[in-house]
Parts: structure tokens; sequence; C-alpha cells
């Protein structure tokens, strides 16, 4: 099993809708880099089944993406909010806009 930069991503947006158990596994893989084994022996259970609970997470947050798209529209607004600040160099209220609007996203803390 991968670990991937994606789904870290998708487990710090959407990690509200798993299960503690789910977050508890994936937090230990993905950001505390855990191995399998590790993880096994932590949750007191196999490597088998630790393994299958980060890939059911995993299929989980994919699926939430696919239906809500939520990185794909903070990745969307980012880029686009970095032009913005290209051309608010010369106006100090749409510099202070794209501040707040920047500001956003930050605020958030998952779903």
């Amino acid at each position: 099993m991968e670990k991937d930069l994606e789904t870290a991503i998708l487990l710090d947006t959407y990690s509200g809708l798993l299960t503690e158990k789910q977050i508890r596994l994936c937090d230990m893989y993905y950001n505390q880099d855990y191995s399998l084994s590790e993880i096994a022996e932590i949750e007191n259970t196999t490597r088998q089944a630790a393994r299958d609970g980060i890939n059911k997470a995993r299929q989980k947050l994919k699926s939430f993406e696919n239906c809500l798209g939520l990185c794909d529209k903070k990745a969307r607004t980012a880029n686009a909010l970095k032009k913005a600040e290209v051309l608010a160099e010369k106006d100090a209220n749409v510099k202070e806009l794209v501040e707040e609007l920047s500001g956003i996203w930050e605020d958030a803390d998952g779903v």
C-alpha cells in the first residue's frame, strides 16, 4: 500500500466523515508514518486488519471527493487567488478582498 499525499490531503478535508477508528488508523499511517505492523500492535489486531481498515477509509475518502469535490475546488480557488494577487498589487481594496477570500479556506478544519 502506497503512502500518497493525495490521501493525506483528503484525510485533512474529510476526516470528520470517518469513524473514530478510521481516523486513528489513517492518522497513524499517513500523518505519523507508522508502519502497518506498528499500527497492528498498537490496535491489538493483525497487520492485514490494519491494512483493510486503512484501505476502506481511503476508498471512503476518495468517494467523498468524487461526490463533493472540495479538495479540487480548494486547489482551483487557490490558483485563481494567486492570479488575483498579482492583479491586486496596484489596488489596496482588491488586495484586501483577495486576502479575505484566501482566509476562508484557511479557517476550514475539515468537513
